[in-house]
């Protein structure tokens, strides 16, 4: 079995996940405290190691073939997403996790995945007639139920990629160019209405931070500026693990989240930087691949999904390091600290294993 799983993807997720844990041991500095942070991701990655294996054992076309078994993942996704607005913990504004005694879940990450597996099945099954308007609105729909709840929490930036990642699916689905030029249109209205209806304070803020760098510069545009000096510090190798100015003396937030990137620039330096844009590029490759050689469309949308996911997430976190974006709290996949992300990944790409195995 291990002989048929695909290596062009095992070993770049490996590589990653290696650097992601030398940052957290690295910024765990001379507290030995911190390095439960560290304990905690080599838990979740040995787990999500097991869940790919796992599912990668199980024939995908269960799975395609059963109508029941795709409304069971739809519902159970919601579920929790609603539930989660009941008696999830708040962490930085935004109610999206359930407190697992030391441990947190967060099943945004989990809809993701099981958005693209929905979505694939729905667009393999009306091919033929995708061009019609009405399946544009009926997947539109069933991503706005996930999406509907996400923006509740509020997580702007979670909802922002399942609408990318639809409109990834969308576009390989073959859709007409007008109903995309549409799409466009009214997505532009969504964003003018989300501004004076949805958006809340704090995000208003961040944007304005954006436009405006120089007006809140120890407030709103803090994170950003720290960001780009510990980037523009690191030099061709870095400053050395345990020795970055800015993530060690604590100028840098989140460093082992949202702010990674820019914590591996300071310390791995560029070569650090190029290591870890090689890995993504790799898997890019790799899940296009399967993509163009797949036999049947499940397959093919599939790919494209995955991919969708993991580009979004991983230019949208890069965009917010340099500044590009206003910040959205997108982690850096298999990089960034975050147990929930680790297995929705792992299992997303267990997935990709199966249909490699089975055919």
């Amino acid at each position: 079995m291990f002989r048929k799983l695909d290596w062009w993807l095992l070993v770049p997720i490996a590589a990653l996940l290696l650097v992601g844990v030398a940052m957290l041991y690295s910024l765990a500095g001379s507290n030995t405290q911190n390095l439960s942070w560290m304990y905690r991701q080599l838990v979740w990655v040995v787990i999500g190691a097991g869940v790919m294996l796992f599912t990668a054992l199980i024939d995908y076309r269960a799975f395609r073939a059963s109508a029941a078994l795709v409304w069971f993942l739809y519902i159970g996704i919601w579920l929790l997403l609603a539930l989660v607005l009941v008696f999830g913990k708040t962490i930085s504004g935004n109610k999206a996790w359930f407190a697992i005694g030391p441990f947190t879940l967060q099943p945004v990450e989990f809809a993701k995945i099981a958005l693209v597996l929905i979505l694939a099945r729905y667009f393999s099954e009306k091919n033929l007639e995708i061009w019609r308007m009405k399946h544009i609105v009926i997947s539109c729909l069933i991503t706005m139920g996930i999406t509907g709840l996400v923006l509740l929490q509020p997580d702007m930036g979670s909802a922002l990629l399942l609408a990318t990642v639809w409109f990834c699916m969308l576009l390989a689905s073959g859709v007409r160019v007008k109903h995309v030029l549409a799409l466009g249109f009214i997505f532009c209205i969504l964003v003018v209405a989300g501004w004076f209806w949805f958006f809340t304070e704090n995000q208003k803020s961040r944007i304005s931070a954006l436009v405006f760098p120089t007006k809140d510069p120890l407030g709103a545009a803090y994170s950003q500026r720290q960001a780009l000096i510990a980037l523009g510090s690191g030099g061709l190798f870095g400053k050395g693990l345990g020795k970055g100015t800015q993530t060690q003396l604590g100028f840098l937030p989140a460093p082992r989240t949202d702010f990674i990137f820019s914590a591996i620039g300071e310390e791995l330096g560029f070569v650090g930087i190029a290591i870890i844009s090689i890995c993504f590029g790799v898997l890019f490759w790799r899940l296009g691949w399967f993509a163009l050689a797949a036999e049947n469309n499940f397959v093919r949308l599939y790919a494209v999904g995955l991919m969708g996911v993991l580009f979004a997430q991983a230019a949208v976190h890069i965009a917010m390091n340099l500044g590009l974006i206003p910040v959205i709290g997108v982690g850096l996949p298999f990089v960034s600290y975050g147990g929930s992300s680790i297995l929705a990944l792992f299992w997303g790409f267990g997935m990709m294993q199966s249909m490699r195995l089975h055919g």
